[in-house]
């Protein structure tokens, strides 16, 4: 998959010139990941050695928090917030207030997939994150049935290769409803990967 990335990212029709593009797994999929960067807050976390934070139980009890605002160390559960890496929250004489927020947006998750069927299943289980895609070899026999199968469900269709790649259906934008630390989790998961030293992968 090494340059499906830039393929996928220079098709018409698909606005992603700000994005930048990752091969990551994901959700059990590899899966090429468009997203941009929270400067901010990975200059924060520079500054205080924060890497990804990964645990569900941290991440769920930082949704709860709002950010940068005080609340009581009485209303928070203390074994959840011994979980929680230093430069997260900052806790001050019976206060805790939270820093971190996600690192990147994800705006784009495509998949390669074999057949349309498998790419309509792989993409679906990002659903909740994301905009998603499929990004197929060569153009389907069924053409009309894939437009209307994936328009349906707001997958996009690709096909290309590493050389180069046309939209046949966009991917519908992606709306969220809420941020949840599932959600959150996902973008934490990501950032692992796309920051991770070539000594580590």
């Amino acid at each position: 998959m090494s340059g499906l990335p830039q393929a996928v990212a220079g098709a018409p029709g698909l606005a992603l010139s700000r994005a930048s593009a990752s091969c990551v797994v994901l959700q059990g999929a590899s899966v090429v990941l468009h997203h941009e960067p929270v400067q901010a807050e990975l200059d924060r976390r520079r500054r205080c050695g924060l890497g990804a934070i990964t645990s569900p139980d941290a991440l769920r009890l930082l949704s709860d928090l709002p950010v940068n605002a005080p609340m009581p160390l009485s209303v928070i559960d203390r074994a959840a917030l011994d979980l929680v890496p230093n430069g997260a929250v900052q806790v001050d004489r019976g206060w805790v207030r939270r820093l971190a927020v996600a690192p990147i947006e994800a705006r784009l998750a495509v998949v390669p997939a074999r057949s349309w069927r498998a790419g309509l299943g792989r993409a679906g289980r990002f659903a909740p994150f994301c905009s998603r895609a499929m990004l197929l070899p060569k153009p389907p026999r069924d053409l009309d049935v894939v437009r209307m199968e994936a328009d349906f469900y707001g997958i996009g269709v690709i096909v290309g290769t590493e050389d180069e790649s046309c939209v046949l259906v966009p991917p519908a934008p992606f709306e969220r409803r809420r941020r949840t630390a599932a959600g959150w989790l996902f973008l934490e998961q990501a950032y692992r990967q796309i920051t991770r030293s070539p000594a580590e992968a």
